[in-house]
Protein backbone atom coordinates (compact mmCIF):
# COMPACT_ATOMS: atom_id res chain seq x y z
CA UNK A 1 0.00 0.00 0.00
CA UNK A 2 2.67 2.08 0.64
CA UNK A 3 3.98 2.01 -2.86
CA UNK A 4 0.99 3.07 -4.11
CA UNK A 5 0.35 6.37 -1.86
CA UNK A 6 4.27 6.82 -3.02
CA UNK A 7 3.23 6.59 -6.88
CA UNK A 8 0.22 9.12 -6.33
CA UNK A 9 2.38 11.38 -4.33
CA UNK A 10 4.94 11.53 -7.67
CA UNK A 11 1.43 12.19 -9.84
CA UNK A 12 0.91 14.70 -7.89
CA UNK A 13 4.24 16.40 -7.89
CA UNK A 14 4.98 15.66 -12.10
CA UNK A 15 1.26 17.55 -12.40
CA UNK A 16 2.09 20.28 -9.79
CA UNK A 17 5.37 21.24 -11.10
CA UNK A 18 4.07 21.11 -14.58
CA UNK A 19 0.86 23.13 -14.28
CA UNK A 20 2.64 26.63 -14.74
CA UNK A 21 3.70 25.46 -18.46
CA UNK A 22 -0.07 23.90 -19.23
CA UNK A 23 -1.05 27.30 -18.08
CA UNK A 24 1.30 29.36 -20.10
CA UNK A 25 -0.58 27.65 -23.32
CA UNK A 26 -3.94 28.97 -22.19
CA UNK A 27 -3.62 32.01 -21.63
CA UNK A 28 -1.70 33.40 -24.58
CA UNK A 29 0.40 36.50 -24.74
CA UNK A 30 1.96 35.92 -28.23
CA UNK A 31 1.28 38.04 -31.14
CA UNK A 32 -0.28 34.60 -33.06
CA UNK A 33 -3.59 35.49 -32.63
CA UNK A 34 -3.71 33.02 -29.27
CA UNK A 35 -4.98 35.56 -27.17
CA UNK A 36 -1.82 37.80 -27.07
CA UNK A 37 -2.82 41.74 -27.52
CA UNK A 38 -0.51 42.28 -30.87
CA UNK A 39 -3.43 41.92 -33.12
CA UNK A 40 -5.79 44.01 -30.94
CA UNK A 41 -7.03 47.34 -32.03
CA UNK A 42 -6.05 49.96 -29.62
CA UNK A 43 -9.21 50.25 -27.22
CA UNK A 44 -10.13 46.78 -28.08
CA UNK A 45 -10.47 43.95 -25.95
CA UNK A 46 -10.92 40.44 -26.91
CA UNK A 47 -13.84 38.59 -24.84
CA UNK A 48 -12.77 34.61 -24.23
CA UNK A 49 -10.43 34.57 -26.84
CA UNK A 50 -10.07 31.10 -28.50
CA UNK A 51 -12.69 29.58 -26.04
CA UNK A 52 -10.22 30.85 -23.09
CA UNK A 53 -12.11 32.16 -20.21
CA UNK A 54 -9.95 36.28 -20.29
CA UNK A 55 -10.35 39.64 -21.52
CA UNK A 56 -7.17 40.64 -23.22
CA UNK A 57 -6.01 42.74 -22.07
CA UNK A 58 -7.07 42.21 -18.62
CA UNK A 59 -6.43 45.71 -17.80
CA UNK A 60 -6.07 48.52 -20.16
CA UNK A 61 -5.96 52.43 -19.63
CA UNK A 62 -7.77 55.48 -21.73
CA UNK A 63 -8.22 58.83 -21.72
CA UNK A 64 -11.79 60.42 -20.77
CA UNK A 65 -14.21 60.35 -23.78
CA UNK A 66 -12.64 57.55 -25.10
CA UNK A 67 -14.48 54.47 -26.13
CA UNK A 68 -13.37 50.93 -25.78
CA UNK A 69 -15.00 48.09 -27.93
CA UNK A 70 -15.28 44.36 -26.41
CA UNK A 71 -15.33 41.84 -28.69
CA UNK A 72 -16.71 38.20 -28.40
CA UNK A 73 -14.74 35.46 -29.28
CA UNK A 74 -16.37 32.13 -27.89
CA UNK A 75 -19.72 32.17 -26.25
CA UNK A 76 -21.21 32.66 -22.77
CA UNK A 77 -20.24 35.81 -21.77
CA UNK A 78 -21.00 39.00 -20.40
CA UNK A 79 -19.81 41.69 -18.39
CA UNK A 80 -20.43 42.83 -15.05
CA UNK A 81 -19.24 45.92 -13.85
CA UNK A 82 -18.22 45.16 -9.66
CA UNK A 83 -16.91 48.95 -9.23
CA UNK A 84 -16.74 52.33 -10.78
CA UNK A 85 -16.24 56.01 -9.31
CA UNK A 86 -18.88 57.84 -7.53
CA UNK A 87 -19.74 60.24 -11.07
CA UNK A 88 -19.91 56.76 -13.40
CA UNK A 89 -22.77 54.64 -14.08
CA UNK A 90 -21.50 52.50 -16.66
CA UNK A 91 -24.28 49.53 -17.20
CA UNK A 92 -21.63 47.08 -18.39
CA UNK A 93 -23.75 44.74 -21.15
CA UNK A 94 -27.73 44.56 -20.74
CA UNK A 95 -29.58 42.04 -18.78
CA UNK A 96 -26.76 41.76 -16.00
CA UNK A 97 -25.62 38.70 -14.56
CA UNK A 98 -27.83 36.41 -16.19
CA UNK A 99 -27.93 37.71 -19.76
CA UNK A 100 -24.98 36.37 -21.67
CA UNK A 101 -23.25 36.59 -25.23
CA UNK A 102 -22.20 34.87 -28.02
CA UNK A 103 -19.19 34.64 -30.80
CA UNK A 104 -19.25 37.75 -32.98
CA UNK A 105 -21.20 40.26 -30.72
CA UNK A 106 -19.60 43.66 -29.63
CA UNK A 107 -19.87 46.16 -26.89
CA UNK A 108 -18.97 49.47 -26.80
CA UNK A 109 -18.64 51.82 -24.35
CA UNK A 110 -17.29 55.67 -24.14
CA UNK A 111 -15.84 56.30 -20.27
CA UNK A 112 -16.28 59.66 -19.45
CA UNK A 113 -15.52 59.84 -16.05
CA UNK A 114 -11.45 59.15 -14.93
CA UNK A 115 -10.99 56.72 -12.69
CA UNK A 116 -10.64 52.86 -12.04
CA UNK A 117 -13.71 49.99 -13.04
CA UNK A 118 -13.47 46.48 -12.58
CA UNK A 119 -15.50 44.27 -14.40
CA UNK A 120 -16.15 40.66 -14.55
CA UNK A 121 -17.84 37.70 -16.75
CA UNK A 122 -20.75 36.32 -14.66
CA UNK A 123 -20.22 32.52 -15.51
CA UNK A 124 -16.51 32.74 -15.33
CA UNK A 125 -15.54 35.03 -12.44
CA UNK A 126 -15.00 32.11 -10.07
CA UNK A 127 -11.77 30.91 -12.46
CA UNK A 128 -10.63 34.51 -12.93
CA UNK A 129 -12.15 36.19 -16.01
CA UNK A 130 -11.73 40.03 -14.50
CA UNK A 131 -11.03 43.18 -16.23
CA UNK A 132 -10.09 46.72 -15.09
CA UNK A 133 -10.53 50.14 -17.10
CA UNK A 134 -8.25 52.73 -16.01
CA UNK A 135 -9.22 56.31 -17.48
CA UNK A 136 -6.80 59.42 -16.94
CA UNK A 137 -7.81 62.60 -17.49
Amino acid sequence: MTGMHASRRGLLRAGVASLPIALAGCLGGGDDGGGGTATMEPGTVAVGPDGNFVFVPEEITVSTGDTITWEWGSDNHNIVVESQPDEADWPGTEGGETKVYDDGYTYEYTFEVPGTYEYYCSPHRNVGMVGTVVVEE
